[in-house]
């Protein structure tokens, strides 16, 4: 997508911003920042964190160029999953939420099963677990979570080049958290335990070609007086 750069160049240095510094802010080189403000196109995901880091929605950023969708269209209980190209933001997705969901929805071939086979197994042990033991929770040290991204990241070019992408959207949900009980050695809940809002990360591996996925999760937990102002959220993430 196109924002409109002068209104994030507006936005910046009204904040005092460098262009280096949001770009740091937004986890993004100085380049990307300097292509967003002459409008060229960025990637969804990219569109949504320097969005961010200026303190407005991806909406309200967007240029005057046909859209790939329009989010005016999106119902109060879908979730919008984008492509995703980088192996830190899928893994840190994951590590992030109290639940995650990932979906293969690609059919497995002699040819692309090596790749998604590694995926799989590189995605799998952050993939959060709320009712394991503490003791047996994963728990990598900050170099294997960094070696993880960086095999994710060499994986992603050669899935793009199958037709298949990874896309990642989030949404609030209200859950129980589970106690451990050291007695016992098990996790648990009480019926009077209080729900507490949570956020549960929704990856699909697909061979789409569509530019976003759509989903309505039966468990989607949006408060009736902030439904409204969630629908003007270009990515829920």
């Amino acid at each position: 997508m196109a924002l409109d750069g002068d209104k994030l160049r507006r936005l910046r240095t009204a904040k005092g911003m460098s262009q280096e510094k949001l770009a740091i802010l937004a986890n993004v080189n100085k380049r990307t920042i300097q292509r967003a403000e002459n409008g060229d196109p960025i990637a969804l995901e990219t569109a949504a964190f320097i969005a961010e880091a200026v303190g407005v929605s991806p909406a309200s950023l967007r240029g005057t160029q046909l859209e790939l969708f329009e989010t005016e269209n999106k119902e109060w209980d879908e979730v919008i999953l984008v492509p995703v190209s980088s192996g830190r933001r899928l893994i840190e997705a994951l590590r992030g939420s109290f639940e995650a969901e990932v979906a293969f929805d690609v059919e497995p071939t002699k040819d692309n099963i090596e790749p998604l086979a590694q995926l799989a197994a590189l995605l799998e042990p952050f993939k959060p677990e709320p009712w394991e033991i503490p003791q047996a929770q994963y728990d990598p040290s900050q170099a294997d979570v960094l070696q993880k991204q960086a095999e994710v990241n060499a994986l992603l070019p050669s899935l793009l080049d199958m037709g298949i992408n990874v896309f990642l959207g989030s949404y609030p949900a209200s859950r129980q958290i589970p106690r451990y009980d050291m007695d016992e050695g098990c996790m648990y809940v009480r019926h009077n335990f209080p729900y507490r809002a949570v956020q549960v990360a929704l990856l699909v591996v697909s061979d789409t070609t569509a530019s976003h996925l759509m989903r309505k999760p039966d468990d989607l937990h949006v408060e009736m007086e902030s439904r409204r102002s969630d629908l003007d959220n270009d990515i829920p993430f």
